[in-house]
């Protein structure tokens, strides 16, 4: 079997499902609008990079989006001699348009949260353009129900639910923290961007901060992004530096270890576009008590209050008061921390989730 991943290769996300199917057997080509920032693929045979950008671009200007268009020739040129049984397209308004003018069929779209919550919102045209995108594509993927749902607003035909999950294994011996100690770590792994509410986070551990000046707190903060630098000021006008520790991105492999270090997991996306969470998915894995927002991919994944702490978005002060409940309740912790480690290992398994896109290509071969 012979998949043409339009994705990008820079992403993690992309890279876990090209690495993952390769595995499986599956053959993989890959056509990239971006540039990888190392050659993750090398070990593995069944990965062909086909196409990848001299340059990076965001897609965040208008005229990087039209220039989309100019690797439409490329592209078809590129199937041509891939020769694909069947092309997939991850995030509908760049790769998923580029994938529908192609012509080419059987062609798959997983959608992957702001291109069907937030692009369609834009103007009437970017609405009737998301439409006659997915109107295109031969079967549509989304990695959780509340995304469906929202998707099913612009294709009224059958959408699957494929999870992004994670490796369970990696987080097998992974126990709750224990909190009855003086040194508490505070932290998130997530892109230092506006949607992710890491700025409430920041006001939030201020907050506790002020109030338990007695405690060893830290605030650990692991990704890196367009607003690291107005993050960081953040923390220098509320004098909480010191406190803060910015890690900067780190390699997936690495993630674990981070992990490790972080007692309270502290999600506040505040937009509905956070449609999943993978970071969260590994964060109750490890079986850290989780505070989120009620943004839909959370209160999806969380499943209920059993699991974690769901707050109101732009809430530093509700966040606040969840990351306290855990910190003067050690026990709460820990049962958060074991009921989210066991849905996270029943619902977001990696390997099931691969199982079950191997089985929608063969259908669609069929």
């Amino acid at each position: 079997m012979k998949i043409l991943l339009l994705a990008d290769i820079a992403s993690e996300h992309t890279q876990k499902w090209a690495i993952g199917l390769a595995e499986n057997g599956v053959k993989i080509g890959i056509f990239s609008f971006n540039k990888s920032d190392s050659n993750w693929y090398e070990d593995h045979l069944n990965i062909q990079i086909l196409f990848e950008s001299l340059n990076k671009i965001s897609g965040s200007a208008i005229r990087e989006k039209i220039g989309y268009l100019n690797y439409l020739s490329p592209l078809k040129q590129k199937i041509k001699e891939f020769n694909p049984d069947i092309v997939h397209a991850h995030y509908a308004t760049s790769y998923g348009l580029l994938g529908a003018l192609s012509g080419f069929r059987p062609f798959i779209i997983s959608v992957w949260g702001s291109d069907v919550y937030d692009f369609p919102e834009k103007s009437i045209l970017h609405k009737q353009l998301m439409k006659w995108i997915l109107k295109q594509a031969t079967f549509i993927c989304s990695t959780s129900h509340c995304m469906k749902n929202q998707t099913e607003k612009f294709f009224n035909k059958e959408i699957h639910v494929v999870p992004f999950g994670i490796n369970v294994k990696k987080f097998s011996n992974f126990s709750p923290p224990k909190l009855n100690e003086q040194n508490v770590n505070v932290g998130i792994i997530k892109s230092l961007e506006i949607k992710y509410g890491i700025d409430y986070l920041i006001k939030a551990f201020k907050i506790i901060l002020e109030k338990y000046p007695e405690k060893r707190l830290k605030l650990i903060l692991v990704g890196d992004g367009s607003q690291r630098r107005q993050y960081e000021e953040i923390c220098r006008n509320l004098k909480i530096d010191d406190h803060v520790f910015f890690a900067g991105k780190v390699p997936n492999q690495e993630i674990v270890q981070f992990l490790q270090k972080i007692d309270i997991f502290v999600s506040l996306s505040i937009l509905d576009s956070e449609s999943f969470g993978v970071s969260l998915v590994e964060a109750m894995a490890a079986a850290r008590p989780i505070v989120a927002t009620n943004v839909d991919g959370f209160s999806e994944v969380l499943g209920s209050d059993d699991c974690g702490l769901l707050v109101n978005r732009k809430d530093e002060f509700a966040a606040a008061e969840a990351i306290e409940k855990y910190i003067l309740n050690p026990d709460l912790a820990i049962v958060k921390g074991l009921n989210s480690q066991k849905r996270a290992m029943s619902n977001y398994n990696w390997n099931d989730n691969l199982e079950t896109m191997i089985k929608i290509y063969k259908v669609l071969l069929k």
